[in-house]
């Protein structure tokens, strides 16, 4: 691929969704921040061109439909087309450890908005602008905690972890990837989940075994495939890349 791809990640201007860019920007791809609050996702591209990497910010919320919509339209007018979308962007509201009696609607329905219904519309939106690449690649941020096979696993160290609205939103995002992998079945896009495992973010705390790097490799790898990669899966940096139960 002789021109320079353009990535487009949500929720980026810190943590996870910041490290994929600088990775995908140390491997010569147009950055694109999405970040809720433009001045710190201009601060976060900065950042970025300071170590040489082509990027800028656009405002977009996740659960505000308009924003959405805006900045589909601010890339557009930009670039011709989107080589790589990430869906970073995601919120945890409930406790550790709410049981799923407990979980109010609130939080429920506040977690959805997020992490499901604005992952959703903001990768329809992008739709467009991905179809126009020769080689499109589509990354979902899930989560080990998203996969049914390990929730219901005493085996598994997600047995003892509970957050009902989140797991279950990453579970539901987890589905859009291979409906969407279905609907791009005959053509070059890629369409896959990756689970950044327990890294050391924000939400991660700084007790988790895995750094920020370590946890973006998997969703760098899944932008970057070659066009006989895989598709419609589900991969985990816990796993070292390697394949998930959904």
């Amino acid at each position: 691929m002789s021109q320079q791809r353009t990535a487009f990640v949500t929720g980026a201007n810190r943590g996870l969704g910041l490290e994929i860019c600088r990775q995908l920007g140390m491997r010569g791809h147009r950055v694109i921040i999405g970040a809720r609050e433009l001045e710190r996702g201009a601060a976060a591209a900065a950042q970025l061109q300071a170590q040489g990497i082509d990027a800028r910010a656009v405002q977009l919320d996740l659960a505000d439909s308009e924003s959405i919509r805006r900045a589909a339209a601010t890339v557009a007018a930009e670039c011709p087309v989107l080589d790589v979308f990430v869906n970073n962007g995601g919120t945890f509201v409930e406790a550790w450890g709410t049981m799923p009696s407990a979980v109010t609607m609130q939080e429920m329905r506040a977690t959805f908005e997020t992490n499901f219904f604005g992952a959703f519309e903001a990768l329809r939106e992008f739709v467009p602008l991905l179809r126009k690449s020769p080689s499109a690649r589509i990354v979902n941020i899930s989560s080990d905690m998203g996969s049914l096979g390990n929730i219901n696993n005493p085996e598994s160290l997600v047995y003892s972890v509970m957050g009902p609205a989140y797991q279950a939103s990453k579970v539901a995002l987890n589905a859009l990837t291979t409906l969407f992998a279905k609907e791009f079945k005959d053509t070059n896009v890629k369409v896959n989940s990756a689970s950044p495992g327990w890294c050391r973010t924000d939400m991660g705390t700084q007790d988790a075994p895995l750094s920020v790097a370590e946890g973006a490799d998997t969703a760098v790898w899944l932008a970057t495939l070659p066009d006989d990669g895989p598709t419609g899966q589900f991969f985990s940096s816990t796993r070292q890349r390697g394949a998930m139960e959904w």
